[in-house]
């Protein structure tokens, strides 16, 4: 008998009879086998014989087979070789009516994370083939006499938590005595044997029980003229190329500025021939002749630093050059005493110019850089300088953001002007604090359906590193686009632009995946998923079916996990961490603490008839009399809407509008027991407020038909929480700003009224005057207007019929405030070696944080640091850091090291890091930390922190 397996199936069978000879049970046989890609890369033969007295003898060989896909893809540039800014081919083949996915770098940041590339290995590697033990559905348990439940083997998952332990929590496999025999070779195989032949060894009892542990499973990506250069993406290609008929196509491209070696691979899909994927190829970026400046990426105003310049000669001759930076009113320059003289560079030689810079202006400030092979008498290599007929200069622009000092302070007055036939009038002053940093305030006025739409990527301006923080870039976007699409609004360009960023968000999700389903902020870090946003996640990835693809597995998998979850009351258990301390309140308080998540779970469209949404009305509906929490009766109203109890939501509805607070022509509902109709028309928004009402719009909007009084009602809401929306569209944090959206998403939806037509007014005291038209052809057209008198007043009118959306934003940077209420923070900077010239010099920093707030502990808080200019983290930062206390995660961006804790306590916690110095900047000037709470933003503390050096 033979069998032949290959990545993980069987491949082929067969089985020979040979006669055995009187002398003795002995024969022989030829077998050929063709190899191809469906076995590799390490197919098994497995031979066994079984005997006339029920005997088995076997053996197995394993092949290994090489790693190659039936779709053959290459890739390739033609010149390989190019000077920067000029076309080159890119020529693709594979398949014909393939679909290829291209991808170009530069090697500099594939030199970063080498192990993530793609290669013929690693692809298979994502689909291991597991041998070595059957499914527990099939496997055989052998006890030994007298054992119990723990002298089971070893489990493949943990153990669940006490208390709700039961035998089919577990999954157990068995644990074999030593040695080899014929029952192991089927097993490595993946073969069950159902045969009475004598094939399988005893178990040896003797064994111990090994202890608990958990199973890994599942494979992971290891997870002409002279022309100015001022293009330096790293990343030059990401995009899709169809092949035709002929298998081959040719696209025109052209290359980056930069001097540098681009690295590209592609992978191709076809129906007929599978995946394919190109070896890696390369194209050199160069020219001959070149100059190359260093600049840091930021300095604070005031600050100088060294901008040095490198020309290199890889020309065969030797060559006179003269270097030059542009004169600016943005900057000051202080050249050194030899960056005027022309400099003689031979072949392979490379000259360095250097200029001392203080930045003067704030913003993106360009330097531009240029030099010349000159012309001269003067002798260099002992006669006269090449000159080239072409490429006889280089020239390049780069740029450093040059900030204020002191911390950013952002400010957003929103309204929602309804004229009717009438003008509708705000007023908006602009006012500055005493302490505010000099030329820092900038302030604009946008009008526009809904600023979402133009910063899909940014409604939170904050860091969105976790599971739950990654979906309101997400879920709102999901909202948009069903208006849009419901509107006939839905232009091709928003289209592909949203669906962009769905996709990203979805990839990002799967990251925060739970192995048995379940999600939570940061995935398998944590102990347990988390019954909210595993949720959350459902109802959203169900939604965008419509808009991208979403693997099915991955919404029925959270699906099980929240059925196996579900209370005999028809409530669900919370599992999980919540990073918001706030919703511990919100999710019923109490030794038994659980609530009905059938709002996602309805509105997912999978579960609106399933007996587990059945269960879980029940168990709110039990609820409903005994609730007295605003919030919970909000969210309560929003779930028997989409259930169509429109009694019970009706009910609710009624409680609320006796606790709602009437502010001119706006409604709200806040938690606070006091709230003052003199209030700030700037916005500061508490999110649970926002939460709170939202979801009293969106039960209010929820109904089989709406009279004129209800589209009022919801009208006053929205005129509230449009006045809440930070410049970016979003509100203060995450779950607020989902919720917010949706219901706006959903009161635009019915309200729309395409042949509205509003004129904007923006007038100010000192002559500033400019108008804005917004109707049906360009509500969705972004109309802003910087406001130049700051401080002032200005006044918008609108008239004519229908709504329009105005936010005015103002911005400017004061010194970081002393007064420590909530968060105390102190840094310590370590002893720096100031005397040592060279780069990079060193600098530790300690910092001592805690919550001194009125609350037990904070909500999950960020520490954020700003780098000193021309300072970045030293390499391991992140990995060293995330090993001290509650930190789950770090992020470095360019000028902005970003630490997640889980929370913050009374009991000080430190942390520490070391940074070095990569560009020389002197008159350093002080940097920032700041601790936050990340879902009440008033909680915070800021300090300065400054090189003991200066």
């Amino acid at each position: 008998m033979m069998s032949l397996i290959g990545k993980g199936s069987l491949q082929m069978e067969g089985q020979k009879h040979l006669n055995s000879k009187k002398e003795g049970l002995k024969g022989s046989f030829s077998l050929s086998l063709t190899f191809t890609s469906r076995l590799a890369p390490d197919p098994s033969l497995l031979i066994y014989a079984i005997f006339p007295s029920g005997g088995v003898v076997a053996d197995r060989i394993q092949f290994s087979v090489e790693m190659c896909f039936d779709n053959q893809v290459s890739l390739g540039f033609s010149p390989s070789r190019q000077l920067p800014g000029a076309d080159v081919e890119l020529q693709l083949q594979a398949a014909p009516g393939s679909l290829c996915a291209v991808r170009a770098v530069d090697e500099s940041v594939l030199l970063l994370r080498p192990e993530t590339e793609l290669s013929n290995s690693s692809v298979y590697g994502m689909f291991p083939f597991w041998y070595g033990h059957y499914p527990y559905q099939v496997a055989e348990y052998d006890e030994c006499p007298g054992s119990g439940p723990w002298d089971f083997p070893q489990p493949l998952i943990d153990p669940v938590p006490e208390g709700r332990w039961s035998r089919r929590s577990v999954v157990w496999r068995p644990w074999l005595s030593e040695g080899t025999d014929l029952f192991s070779f089927f097993q490595h195989m993946g073969l069950k044997i159902l045969s009475n032949a004598k094939i399988k060894k005893p178990v040896d009892c003797s064994r111990p029980s090994p202890k608990y542990g958990t199973a890994m499973a599942g494979g992971s990506l290891p997870s002409g003229g002279s022309r100015v250069r001022q293009h330096f993406p790293e990343t030059w290609l990401w995009d899709l190329f169809p092949i035709g008929d002929s298998g081959k196509e040719v696209v025109h491209v052209p290359v980056p500025d930069a001097i540098t070696e681009w690295k590209a691979v592609t992978f191709c899909t076809s129906q007929s021939r599978g995946f394919g994927l190109s070896p890696a190829v390369g194209l050199t970026a160069f020219q001959p002749f070149f100059v190359e400046p260093t600049l840091p990426y930021s300095v604070f105003r005031g600050e100088s630093f060294r901008l040095t310049a490198t020309v290199f000669n890889y020309l065969k001759d030797c060559i006179r050059v003269q270097t030059n930076l542009a004169a600016s009113d943005e900057y000051q320059v202080n050249a050194w005493a030899d960056s005027r003289a022309s400099r003689c560079l031979c072949a392979d030689e490379a000259e360095t110019y250097r200029w001392n810079i203080t930045a003067i202006t704030l913003g993106r400030v360009n330097f531009t850089i240029s030099t010349k092979i000159l012309d001269s008498n003067e002798l260099c290599g002992g006669r006269k300088g090449f000159v080239p007929k072409k490429g006889q200069s280089d020239t390049l622009i780069k740029s450093v953001l040059v900030k204020p000092e002191g911390v950013l302070v952002e400010k957003t007055h929103s309204s929602l002007l309804c004229p009717k036939g009438k003008v509708a009038s705000e007023s908006v002053s602009l006012e500055l604090p005493v302490d505010v940093v000099p030329d820092s305030a900038k302030a604009y006025v946008t009008t526009l359906w809904d600023t979402a739409l133009q910063n899909l990527d940014s409604l939170v301006q904050m860091p969105s590193g976790c599971g739950e923080q990654n979906m309101v870039l997400f879920a709102p976007i999901i909202y948009v686009l069903q208006y849009l699409e419901k509107a006939g609004l839905l232009t091709e360009d928003i289209r592909s632009r949203a669906v962009g960023f769905l996709e990203i968000g979805y990839q990002k999700e799967l990251m925060y995946k739970h192995s048995n389903g379940s999600y939570s902020a940061f995935g398998e870090k944590d102990g347990n998923g988390n019954t909210w946003l595993t949720a959350f996640v459902t109802k959203c990835f169900g939604q965008a079916q419509k808009f991208i693809f979403i693997d099915d597995k991955n919404i029925q998998d959270a699906l099980k996990w929240m059925a196996g979850n579900q209370l005999p009351s028809g409530c669900y258990a919370n599992v999980g961490q919540l990073l918001h301390t706030a919703m511990k309140v919100r999710v019923c308080p109490g030794p038994a603490a659980h609530r009905g998540y059938d709002d996602f779970l309805i509105t997912s469209h999978f579960l609106r008839n399933d007996p587990t949404v059945s269960q879980g009305l029940q168990c709110l509906k039990n609820s409903v009399t005994s609730t007295t929490n605003l919030y919970t009766q909000a969210l309560l109203a929003y779930t028997f809407s989409l259930a169509g109890e429109m009694d019970t939501r009706n009910s609710l509805l009624k409680t609320l509008d006796q606790q709602a607070v009437i502010s001119g022509e706006s409604i709200h509902w806040s938690q606070k027991p006091t709230w003052s109709p003199d209030a700030s028309p700037w916005s500061e928004p508490e999110a649970l407020d926002v939460e709170l009402t939202a979801y009293v719009l969106l039960a209010q909007l929820i109904k089989p038909s709406l009279t004129q009084k209800d589209i009022a009602k919801a009208t006053s809401i929205v005129a509230w929480l449009a006045k809440q929306r930070n410049a970016y569209g979003g509100f203060s944090s995450t779950q607020d700003t989902i919720v917010a959206l949706q219901a706006l998403a959903k009161y635009a939806t019915t309200a729309y009224v395409p042949s509205e037509e509003v004129n904007l007014a923006v007038k100010s005291t000192e002559n500033f005057q400019r108008t804005f038209n917004v109707q049906s052809a360009n509500r969705l057209v972004l109309q802003q207007e910087a406001l130049p008198n700051i401080p002032g007043m200005y006044t918008l009118e609108a008239s004519g019929q229908g709504c329009v959306y105005v936010q005015t934003v103002l911005r400017y940077n004061i010194l970081p405030p002393k007064i420590m209420e909530t968060f105390s923070l102190s840094v310590e900077t370590g002893r720096a070696r100031c005397e040592q010239p060279t780069l990079p010099r060193s600098l530790p920093l300690t910092i001592h944080t805690s919550y001194v707030g009125s609350r037990n502990s904070s909500n999950m808080a960020i520490v954020e640091v700003k780098m000193l200019s021309g300072f970045t983290p030293v390499e391991g930062t992140n990995q060293l850091l995330l090993q001290q206390p509650l930190v789950k995660k770090v992020e470095s961006g360019t000028d902005t090291l970003n630490i997640y804790l889980d929370e913050l306590g009374k009991e000080t916690q430190t942390y520490t890091f070391t940074m070095n110095q990569s560009v020389l900047v002197t008159n350093l000037k002080p940097a920032t930390i700041r601790v936050y709470d990340y879902y009440l933003l008033d909680e915070q503390a800021t300090i300065q922190y400054s090189d003991p050096c200066e």
